[in-house]
């Protein structure tokens, strides 16, 4: 699978060749960061909710010591479901953590910023994640060919 994302001009993928896919807005020090996994198995899943994804959010951001929670939600996005949770700390100022789930896949993104973000930032951040979603590494070729 191939990660699907639509970016503002004012973002651009950064080199991390030993790291999770890496994103920038123009000016900031900030970054994103995306990983994903894939269900490669058999059985049959749990269902995933919005509600699940966001209590999974706010465990992973409790557990890696991002700080005080400031609020957490989800919905409905691009891929499925998502659940986010922002966390305050006096080391980073707002990280904010999104899992995004189609039932079976798991996108998971990240917005450290190491001081205050503007609120453009914020909603171009939230924008990107409502837009992941995880495809085929190559297009799909068509099944008839017409002369």
């Amino acid at each position: 699978m191939r990660l699907k994302i639509e970016l503002p001009i004012t973002w651009a993928q950064q080199n991390n060749p030993d790291g999770p896919a890496t994103f920038c807005r123009e000016a900031s020090t900030s970054a994103l960061q995306v990983s994903w996994a894939e269900y490669r198995g058999g059985k049959p899943l749990p269902q995933v909710t919005a509600d699940s994804l966001k209590q999974m959010a706010t465990d992973f951001g409790q557990k890696s010591g991002f700080g005080e929670m400031a609020e957490a939600f989800g919905g409905a996005c691009r891929f499925g479901s998502f659940g986010t949770a922002v966390f305050r700390s006096a080391e980073h100022p707002r990280i904010q953590v999104w899992f995004i789930s189609d039932g079976r896949d798991h996108i998971m993104a990240t917005h450290i910023c190491d001081y205050e973000p503007v609120s453009d930032e914020i909603a171009e951040a939230q924008q990107i994640a409502s837009s992941l979603a995880l495809g085929p590494e190559q297009p799909a070729k068509p099944k008839w060919k017409f002369w």
